[in-house]
């Protein structure tokens, strides 16, 4: 399939010089998901690094709990450069999902020419995994409403509430099912949401940002 160039848009390509933006072209495959669908599996080692152009990304421990969710922007693979260690989860990509596969050698290459570039991915390596044990610590600190909140605050913002199942939402904040189902059914019912088919939409921001910060 034809990578479409415009990911190069995104300003985390921006110290790459022309050549650079070429060799990292010739280098680079994309992967289309009618369905829900592994493309990472847990325990194996990372070759490649990937770039989420389109739709979402969910990420699984060994058990197939939902650990985490990606979104367009996002990498995999950045953390591994220089790893050589088996990875500890496996990623899917959901329907309508894009994702850019590069080989993991021309990034080794270009971080060791181009110290700019080394920075960017420095720091776009360990964006995500900062956030999420952010996340995580708040969960625990709040009651079960409070880290709803804040759960579809953070995927809302990154466009990953589409295609999401209440066990998933349980595994990552530590409720059960049920009762994330009845909160869930709270929150529709007074309005901050509307939830069907797997899709959530938020509806009133400011109502969830007052329950994350007090509930």
């Amino acid at each position: 399939m034809i990578v479409p160039e415009a990911y190069l848009e995104n300003s985390f390509f921006n110290h790459l010089s022309d050549h650079e933006k070429s060799v990292l072209n010739a280098n680079a495959s994309l992967m289309k998901f009618d369905q829900e669908e592994m493309f990472i599996k847990n325990e194996s080692l990372l070759l490649s690094v990937f770039y989420i152009y389109k739709g979402e990304v969910k990420l699984k421990d060994h058990d197939g709990r939902l650990v985490d969710i990606y979104g367009e922007k996002d990498f995999i693979g950045l953390r591994y450069l220089f790893s050589e260690e088996p990875i500890f989860f496996s990623a899917y990509g959901v329907k309508g999902t894009q994702v850019i596969q590069f080989e993991k050698n021309v990034y080794r290459k270009f971080v060791s020419t181009n110290s700019k570039f080394l920075v960017d991915v420095f720091n776009k390596a360990n964006e995500n995994m900062t956030c999420l044990a952010k996340n995580l610590l708040s969960y625990k600190r709040n009651k079960i409403n409070g880290a709803l909140a804040n759960f579809l605050l953070h995927y809302g913002e990154k466009g990953c509430l589409n295609f999401l199942k209440q066990k998933e939402i349980s595994d990552v904040l530590g409720y059960s099912r049920e009762n994330i189902n009845k909160c869930l059914n709270n929150f529709t019912a007074e309005g901050y949401i509307e939830y069907t088919d797997e899709k959530i939409k938020i509806l009133n921001t400011e109502a969830l940002i007052s329950i994350k910060k007090f509930g």
